[in-house]
């Protein structure tokens, strides 16, 4: 009824429209499941950098007493990578593998046929929940963004720090590996808040220069 008044109120002749004209739909919420690809993938990426640069190569590098009565014993890479240089590269590309398994995690809503990962590694299931407020983030997804980057640089100089001033000791006893931790740990937040800025629409990104233009957009407008 109102419809046709403001008909008739624009153009008296008009016959009045009497069919409602139906309010738009609310677009529906994803809720679709995440990547099953992407979390097996992540699943061996981080078992295997874990394990591979937290303890095999950490254990070769600072000589950290692994074994029996806390007796340093070579790992299985021990004899191809030889070298501390070599040592080293093998543990950076297993790092950055465990960070990427983390951050491919992290960045998938919950699958229902990986519920397995979850369960046999409590691992997965913490990177999953830690990385749910940056991945869930939406009208204050900068704010959430910048708290993970500054968290994770802390973290990862801290790690990496103590990293470089426990190479050498004779005896680091497990510093090494919390260390080691830290550091990755610290690059996952990072590399995570850093993807979250570039999948974040320019809108979200920057309100204060929407308001900008729209002013700028008033003042041409009215000259």
């Amino acid at each position: 009824m109102s419809v046709a008044l403001a008909d008739l109120a624009q153009n008296p002749y008009a016959s009045p429209n009497t069919v409602a004209v139906p309010a738009p739909a609310a677009p529906a919420a994803d809720a679709s499941p995440g990547s099953l690809v992407l979390i097996i993938l992540g699943f061996v990426l981080v078992l295997v950098g874990y394990i591979t640069s937290n303890f095999f190569l950490i254990s070769d590098l600072y000589h950290v007493g692994f074994g029996p009565g806390g007796k340093d014993i070579p790992s299985p890479f021990a004899s191809v990578f030889s070298t501390p240089a070599l040592q080293w590269m093998l543990y950076l590309a297993c790092a950055l593998a465990f960070v990427a398994g983390a951050v491919m995690i992290a960045s998938q809503r919950f699958n229902p046929l990986a519920v397995v990962a979850y369960v046999i590694c409590p691992l997965i299931g913490i990177i999953h929940l830690v990385g749910a407020p940056l991945r869930i983030a939406k009208k204050y997804a900068e704010a959430v963004a910048t708290v993970y980057l500054l968290i994770g640089s802390a973290l990862a100089f801290t790690g990496a720090t103590q990293m470089f001033r426990l190479y050498g000791l004779a005896d680091p006893g497990m510093a090494p590996v919390g260390a080691s931790l830290l550091t990755e740990v610290g690059l996952v937040f990072v590399v995570g808040a850093a993807l979250k800025f570039c999948c974040m629409p320019a809108s979200a990104a920057s309100p204060t220069g929407d308001i900008v233009v729209a002013e700028l957009n008033e003042s041409a407008a009215g000259i």
